[in-house]
């Protein structure tokens, strides 16, 4: 079993982080500012047994590991006086089960998934988030779980190039589906997360009903018959970076692709080549989870997860790499001019629906299958 929410989106983050970091437009402070309370935090070196003034925080890794090692511990062991160790070996829940069955927890704090939570904790694995600590009003409604919160968000949204499309801007995954209005090359995921709503919404089906669709054979088929429409106008994306340089190189005019990549875009791309609607986009958080007898204890790391809460860090996030803030309180900070780009706006999660992980869970594997040969053929 895979976790369901997105670990390459969250190695995305990372690498997007570790390239503005070279570039210097994060200082260090900044660079853990962001990604520390986000819980998107880079690999550092192997695994390390926890001390109990220390926590042990893990993701799915990341690069320049000997710079990310001062940058991350001694930076929040200066700006708290509790070091943080971070391992980058990727929290998988058989990893995580392992741990505990076997009595040889090294980990606090995973940065997880809804669907590993849950899973996780029907097998008694992790911890209930303290909710007398935790605040479940300073994260988005349907992210804070018995064993699990959010902390950060990101999602699919519709990016477009105004210029290739000589004006005629699609609004919708309906206009997306239209060649002869909207000539051009698409790009979608060469996997199925994310992917199937937007076809799904392209039948006209309305945002409320799209997993009450794809709940039956018929609406899978529906939405994969959509794709096989659309074969011969599809380049499939298989990582952030491949479709940034796919609009970068204009060689696609439209595309469902990360809004953490479209943060990218907009600045690097001339004015009026680039836009993003997260009409019909597909939100998707991480999710914190805390394993049973994790060895830094439970309250100290809830005082963790209070601190990744705070609406300036999380408001730092989306400036430096573009991840949501996943706090409510966080929106009215958020300066004007990237509102348009922050998947958690208040006008912007109107317009979308949260991902459903207990639907992959269920459907992923069979999907997948179907979704690559409606690609490929």
């Amino acid at each position: 079993m895979t976790d369901t929410t997105d670990f390459e989106a969250k190695q995305d983050i990372v690498e997007i982080a570790v390239e503005r970091y070279k570039q210097g437009r994060l200082t260090r402070r900044g660079f853990l500012a962001a990604l520390g309370a986000l819980g998107v935090l880079p690999m550092l070196g192997d695994t390390a047994m926890a001390q109990p003034t220390e926590i042990v925080v893990v993701n799915w890794g990341g690069q320049a590991k000997d710079v990310l090692q001062e940058v991350l511990c001694d930076t929040y062991t200066e700006a708290t006086g509790i070091p943080v160790v971070v391992d980058g070996s990727g929290p998988s829940a058989g990893k995580i089960r392992a741990m505990v069955e076997s009595g040889a927890v090294v980990w606090d704090l995973c940065d997880s998934g809804a669907g590993s939570a849950i899973i996780l904790e029907q097998q008694g694995i992790t911890q209930p988030i303290d909710y007398d600590v935790v605040d479940k009003s300073k994260v988005l409604e349907g992210t804070a779980y018995n064993n699990g919160v959010g902390n950060y968000l990101y999602s699919y949204v519709l990016a477009t190039n105004p210029k290739m499309l000589g004006g005629n801007v699609p609004q919708s995954w309906e206009d997306v589906w239209n060649v002869a209005d909207f000539p051009g090359m698409r790009t979608f995921r060469k996997s199925v997360r994310g992917m199937l709503e937007s076809a799904t919404m392209a039948q006209g089906v309305p945002l409320a009903e799209v997993y009450e669709a794809l709940g039956t054979e018929d609406g899978i088929q529906a939405a994969i018959d959509k794709f096989r429409q659309l074969r011969e106008n599809i380049i499939v994306w298989g990582s952030g970076s491949e479709s940034q340089n796919l609009f970068l190189q204009e060689e696609v005019a439209i595309g469902n692709i990360w809004s953490t990549r479209a943060h990218l875009l907009k600045d690097q791309m001339p004015q009026g080549t680039f836009n993003v609607s997260f009409n019909g986009g597909v939100i998707a958080p991480g999710i914190w989870v805390v394993p049973k007898d994790n060895p830094a204890g439970k309250d100290e790391v809830m005082k963790f997860i209070v601190h990744g809460q705070n609406p300036e860090l999380q408001v730092k996030w989306l400036e430096m790499i573009g991840a949501g803030p996943i706090n409510p309180e966080a929106a009215a900070m958020v300066p004007p001019e990237l509102a348009p780009y922050n998947p958690s706006s208040p006008e912007n999660l109107a317009t979308q629906i949260l991902y459903k992980d207990e639907w992959y869970a269920k459907n992923q594997t069979s999907a997948e299958e179907l979704y690559v040969d409606a690609l490929i053929n």
